[in-house]
């Protein structure tokens, strides 16, 4: 996985109301932007703008609605995002940890 699209990714979550709702949709299999809009007191345009980060990472996919769109995680980005850090940590514990957190966590 590339860098800028782990810079995407990170830069996506880096707020709480991004991960809040990015917590949201992975909490089913897909959700109404109504909900994000009932939750953070949106219309239809506040939530498109604010789920514009999730989406151009793409670690969520848009189902054009009727009247309002819907959000589900995109599992294929989420296979590769956590192959991207469980890469990460294997090369961590096959070099023996070096974190200075006294606690062995790779």
């Amino acid at each position: 996985m590339a860098g800028d699209k782990i810079g995407a990714i990170v830069r996506a979550l880096g707020s709480a109301e991004n991960l809040e709702i990015f917590e949201m949709i992975s909490s089913s299999a897909e959700i109404c932007g109504c909900k994000i809009g009932e939750r953070f007191k949106l219309d239809k345009e506040g939530v498109d703008r604010m789920v514009s980060d999730l989406v151009i990472s793409g670690l969520i996919d848009v189902v054009k609605g009727d009247d309002w769109d819907h959000y589900k995680i995109n599992e294929t980005e989420m296979c590769l995002l956590n192959k991207y850090f469980n890469d990460r940590i294997f090369e961590c514990r096959s070099t023996g940890c070096k974190c200075k957190c006294n606690s062995g966590c790779c």
